[in-house]
């Protein structure tokens, strides 16, 4: 009974320290709060925005408009048409000739041997763009006027080299909403956000919604290329600049970007496909622990609380503390705060999704990513660690 009490806290300290602490300093992490404050720059340096996409028809154009209303006074959009099948090459040629020149596009018909397609397409946008900072965007991503202002004021004001941001999600149903805020428990819980700003080199992030880069950081990084066969490009874009000396730092967009990451439970679950067992290095073993210590973590404290005893104290503990937390982040991702019944479901659903993923990938023997099919050899052979 004294090993099950003490199981109990040890839960408990779980989710303080690995939870509880990145999430408490995410409060004050707002882009709002954090540049408001700050005075302009004497001048403002010259952006350019990457945005690729294939076949993203129903998508691109509101993402591409967000950026063209963007109130920002330097400014180039390079959007990258990936081999798209649909009308997005169209829809961006369309935008580009009502753009005044502040939108160009760019088609790409063929992709290179031993390069995945949208780190190709963020290759050759930087390559072919000439802004002092280089924002990587995906085109889904629906961005206010005043964002890139905002960030560019932080960026300048702190000598900050990376800046990642997380977006507000937008979602449908009750389950779709849980998933999207365990993901967001999950990933603070992974990369401890308070350390990105220090030197430590085992803090780093990366978010697709929005990867800001100061160009000479990037280059001395060696762009893409190093990550280039690397399914988890955003991520390992902030581990390879924060390996290579670069300041990073991030924030929450908190009313900045939003974006619906799936449409619906199901598609949020089969949206992890290509990324889940990448994330444990498509190595069966660890993903049998992350789903081990995921499943222990999130059902543990309520499970201990309901069948031990007299020795649930830690038990209790822990679940008051867990479901604070998701209804928490929650709530700093813009949903309701009593979503926190919502914490086990979210956290088995997640369980279940990295565990297909791991399936899934090892059945077929490899990644297909929009129509183009990536070995696991070749997957392994070019993982970024």
């Amino acid at each position: 009974m004294q090993t099950i009490e003490v199981l109990g806290w040890v839960l408990f300290a779980i989710w303080a320290v690995v939870s509880g602490i990145p999430t408490v300093w995410l409060l004050g992490r707002s882009l709002n709060r954090q540049s408001d404050r700050l005075a302009d720059p004497a001048s403002w340096p010259r952006v350019s925005v990457i945005v690729p996409a294939r076949d993203e028809g129903p998508k691109i154009e509101a993402g591409l408009k967000s950026l063209l209303a963007s109130d920002y006074p330097n400014i180039e959009i390079v959007a990258i048409d990936d081999r798209s099948r649909d009308d997005t090459g169209a829809i961006m040629d369309r935008l580009a000739n009502e753009s005044d020149g502040k939108l160009r596009v760019i088609h790409i018909t063929d992709l290179p041997e031993g390069w995945l397609g949208k780190n190709h397409a963020l290759q050759v946008g930087a390559q072919q763009s000439d802004g002092e900072w280089v924002l990587f965007t995906d085109g889904d991503v629906v961005h206010a006027p005043q964002t890139l202002r905002q960030t560019i004021r932080f960026v300048v004001a702190r000598g900050t080299d990376h800046l990642a941001m997380f977006p507000d999600f937008e979602s449908g149903g009750v389950f779709e909403t849980a998933f999207v805020i365990g993901f967001g428990v999950m990933f603070a819980a992974g990369t401890q956000p308070y350390l990105i700003p220090t030197k430590f080199t085992r803090a780093y992030c990366g978010v697709g919604a929005y990867n800001l880069v100061r160009r000479s950081a990037l280059d001395r990084a060696g762009g893409f290329e190093p990550i280039k066969l690397d399914i988890m490009d955003d991520v390992k874009l902030g581990k390879l600049l924060k390996r290579t000396g670069a300041r990073c730092e991030i924030l929450r967009a908190e009313g900045g970007l939003r974006i619906r990451w799936q449409a619906g439970a199901w598609a949020c679950i089969t949206g992890l496909e290509k990324n889940a067992f990448a994330s444990a290095n498509y190595a069966v073993m660890q993903l049998l622990w992350i789903c081990g210590v995921t499943t222990l973590v999130f059902c543990g404290p309520a499970i201990g609380a309901v069948l031990v005893g007299e020795s649930r104290t830690g038990f209790v503990a822990a679940t008051i503390l867990s479901h604070v937390l998701y209804g928490l982040t929650a709530w700093l991702h813009g949903y309701s705060f009593w979503l926190f019944p919502m914490l086990m479901p979210a956290g088995l659903a997640f369980v279940f999704a990295f565990l297909r993923s791991g399936w899934v990938t090892m059945r077929q023997g490899g990644v297909r990513w929009r129509d183009t099919f990536y070995s696991l050899e070749v997957l392994r052979g070019g993982l970024f660690r």
